[in-house]
């Protein structure tokens, strides 16, 4: 076989993994710091994990078709204060992370993909088992909007973005794009995967919390400097 043909066989392999994806998901921007919120008490409201959802999603080469799954989130707060949230933390499970467009009954390469996706190629899910997102501070931005700062923290790589969100209720949800690259999510040195699959990851996700008891949860979220 022609080495060069091998070469792009290679690469048409690899973009079957994690990519690009062209969507309305906006971008997590990466900011500098952000300082937490003093808060003098608090209080917290754990997240339903039985009805809450995280999801990922990226495309194959130059857009050519897609993959998509989930990620078990492992447990999950928000800190309270006033019935208004002001911080939380959550932490998702690296080696539940599972394809959902490859069909049940291919078990060979739906397995074989999900093996890549924890093996030392992406997250290493062995090394480490946990991802974590902490919220250091939220803004008000619209009656049903948010702007949540915190960091993020990936294969022990952290660094500090922003995101909008929307709340309703007892539910917050989002949709953002982040630059897998920034987390060391890529093969070290492969000009193959740097060269033909695309930086941006897309995660969704539905954090739903346990209210029963709180009548008068809904306040509005006092002003806040955003962080440069």
């Amino acid at each position: 076989m022609n080495k060069y043909l091998a070469v792009l066989l290679i690469a048409l392999a690899f973009s079957s993994c994690l990519g690009k994806h062209d969507s309305n998901a906006q971008d997590a921007k990466i900011i500098k710091h952000v300082s937490t919120q003093n808060i003098p008490s608090q209080d917290t409201i754990q997240v339903d994990l039985s009805s809450s959802n995280v999801r990922w999603k990226g495309t194959k080469m130059r857009g050519a078709g897609k993959h998509e799954g989930i990620i078990q989130l492992q447990e999950g707060y928000f800190l309270i204060i006033h019935d208004t949230i002001v911080g939380g933390e959550f932490i998702l499970n690296m080696n539940t992370i599972e394809v959902t467009d490859i069909p049940e009954h291919e078990p060979i390469p739906r397995k074989r993909f999900n093996d890549h996706m924890k093996s030392e190629d992406f997250f290493n899910a062995s090394k480490y088992p946990i991802s974590k997102f902490s919220i250091a501070r939220i803004q008000g931005h619209t009656q049903d909007s948010i702007l949540i700062f915190g960091v993020l923290t990936i294969k022990d790589v952290s660094r500090h973005i922003s995101f909008k969100a929307a709340k309703q209720k007892s539910v917050v949800s989002t949709k953002f794009k982040f630059d897998r690259f920034k987390w060391n999510i890529n093969y070290e040195g492969d000009w193959i995967d740097e060269t033909f699959v695309d930086k941006d990851i897309e995660i969704s996700i539905e954090l739903k919390m346990n209210i029963r008891d709180r009548k008068n949860f809904d306040k509005p979220f006092a002003p806040a400097h955003a962080p440069q």
